[in-house]
C-alpha cells in the first residue's frame, strides 16, 4: 500500500515540477525572444532615423566610412530608376536578393525575411532629400533599405532552447530521485502511525478475546444445568460479572484514547485544590491498602492549579492503583505534594517489585506490560499509564518515572498552576 502511495507522490511531484519548468521555460524564452526582436527593431529604426537626418548621398563617396562596421547591419542604396547603386558591407547580397529586400519594404514597415536560411529584419525608407547636393560628384540615392541580421539572436535563442531542454530533463530526473527520497521520508510518520494503529487494533482484539471467551463459556455452562439455583452457579455468575466489568473498563479506556487521538477529548479548566483531591483519594486507598497490609504515608501541602478535576482524579487513581497492585504486603506507598512558585510537584512512590531497565522506556505505550501474566491476574489492560501520560500532557505538565527491580518505583509529576 505504501509503495503505491510513494509512487503516486513521486508522479504527482514530478508532474508539478515538469509543469512549473515548462511554464517557467516558456515565459523565459518568450521574454528573451521579445527582447531580442525588440532590440533589433529599435536598432533598425534608430539607424534609419539617423540616416534621414544626414546626407545619404555622401555615403556613396569612396572615402566615406561604412555606416556600420560590426557587419550586423547592412544597407542597400537605390536610385530613382530602381538601380542598385551600392551596398554596405560589400558585397553582401546578390542582385536578386537585393530586389526581394527592396520590394518587401515598399510599405515602409518592418518585415522579417529569410534568405539562404538566414533571418533578417528589414526596413525601407525614401531619401528625404529629393536630389543630390552635387549630382556631378556622386549619384542621388532615392531609396534605402536597412537590413539587420538576426543570426546572433536566433543562435542565442537556439542555445537557450538547448539549455532549457537540458535543464528540464535534469530537473525531471532530479525530481524523480528526490521525490522517491522525500516521499519515503514523508511516509515514515504515516507508516509509524499505521503500524501503531494496526498494533493497537490487534492488542485491543486480543484483550477483548479473553473476557468474551470466558463470558461465553460460563454462560454455556449455565445453560447445561438449568435446574441449578443461583447459589449453585454463583461461581460462574461471579466470573461472568468480573469479566463483564473488565470489558467495560477496557472499552471505556479505549474510547478515551480514541477521543484523545482525534482531539475530541477536551480539558475543562477550573481551579482545582490539588491537596484536597489527593487527600480524598489517599483516604480511599488507605482502606484498600489496610486489607493488603500495605502502609500509605502522605505529605501534602496546600496547592491550587488550573485544570480538569475529573481528569486529575483519574490520573491519581491510575498511579495509586498501580502502586497498590505491585506493592507486596508490609510494603510502603508514599504520596507527596509540594507547592512551588509556578507549579505543583507530586510524587507517588512505592516499594513494590519495580520495573526493569528494558521495560522502563516503554511503560507509557498502549497495551505494553512488562509482566503480562501478573497484570492480567490483577485486572490490568496496559492502558492506564497511556491515559495518565495524556492527562499530564493535556495540562502542559511533565511526568517522569524512576524504578529499580525489587526496590520500587517513583512517579514524579509537575503540573503548572496555569495552563
Amino acid at each position: 500500500m505504501f509503495s503505491k502511495t510513494r509512487r503516486q507522490l513521486v508522479l504527482l511531484n514530478s508532474a508539478v515540477l515538469i509543469l512549473f519548468l515548462f511554464v517557467f521555460g516558456f515565459i523565459l524564452y518568450a521574454h528573451l525572444n521579445y527582447r531580442l526582436l525588440h532590440q533589433a527593431d529599435e536598432a533598425v529604426r534608430n539607424t534609419a532615423r539617423s540616416m534621414q537626418l544626414s546626407s545619404i548621398d555622401q555615403m556613396l563617396q569612396a572615402d566615406h566610412p561604412e555606416p556600420d562596421a560590426d557587419r550586423i547591419t547592412s544597407y542597400l542604396f537605390w536610385d530613382e530608376q530602381d538601380h542598385l547603386l551600392n551596398q554596405y558591407p560589400k558585397p553582401t547580397f546578390s542582385l536578386e536578393d537585393a530586389i526581394k529586400l527592396r520590394d518587401i519594404t515598399r510599405d515602409g514597415s518592418l518585415h522579417d525575411i529569410s534568405l539562404e536560411k538566414r533571418q533578417y529584419r528589414v526596413l525601407g525608407f525614401n531619401n528625404p532629400m529629393p536630389e543630390a547636393f552635387d549630382s556631378q560628384s556622386f549619384p542621388h540615392v532615392s531609396y534605402v533599405v536597412v537590413i539587420r541580421n538576426l543570426e546572433d539572436a536566433h543562435h542565442m535563442l537556439q542555445t537557450l532552447r538547448m539549455d532549457l531542454l537540458i535543464g528540464c530533463t535534469t530537473g525531471v530526473l532530479f525530481s524523480i530521485l528526490a521525490g522517491f527520497y522525500l516521499a519515503g521520508r514523508s511516509l515514515i510518520p504515516i507508516r509509524k502511525s499505521w503500524d501503531k494503529q494496526q498494533q493497537f487494533v490487534a492488542d485491543a482484539s486480543h484483550e477483548l478475546r479473553t473476557p468474551i471467551a470466558v463470558v461465553q463459556t460460563r454462560s454455556e455452562l449455565l445453560f447445561r444445568h438449568p435446574q441449578h439455583t443461583i447459589e449453585e452457579e454463583s461461581e460462574n455468575i461471579a466470573l461472568i460479572l468480573k469479566e463483564s466489568k473488565r470489558m467495560g473498563h477496557l472499552v471505556e479506556d479505549l474510547l478515551t484514547l480514541a477521543r484523545t487521538d482525534s482531539n475530541q477529548l477536551q480539558i475543562h479548566g477550573a481551579e482545582v485544590p490539588v491537596h484536597q483531591l489527593l487527600q480524598e483519594i489517599t483516604e480511599q486507598f488507605t482502606l484498600l491498602a489496610e486489607t493488603k497490609f500495605i502502609h500509605i504515608h502522605s505529605h501534602i501541602e496546600p496547592s491550587v492549579i488550573w485544570g480538569d478535576e475529573h481528569r486529575l482524579r483519574q490520573l491519581f487513581i491510575i498511579l495509586l492503583d498501580n502502586a497498590l497492585k505491585f506493592t507486596p504486603p508490609e510494603g510502603l506507598i508514599e504520596i507527596a505534594c509540594y507547592n512551588l512558585s509556578n507549579s505543583t510537584r507530586i510524587v507517588i512512590k512505592d516499594s513494590g517489585c519495580g520495573i526493569s531497565e528494558e521495560d522502563l522506556p516503554r511503560i507509557f505505550e498502549r497495551f505494553y506490560r512488562g509482566d503480562k501474566s501478573r497484570s492480567r491476574s490483577e485486572g490490568g489492560t496496559g492502558l492506564g499509564l497511556s491515559i495518565a501520560e495524556w492527562i499530564v500532557q493535556a495540562h502542559k505538565g511533565t511526568i517522569r518515572v524512576q524504578s529499580q527491580l525489587s526496590v520500587g518505583t517513583e512517579f514524579l509529576i509537575v503540573l503548572p498552576k496555569k495552563i
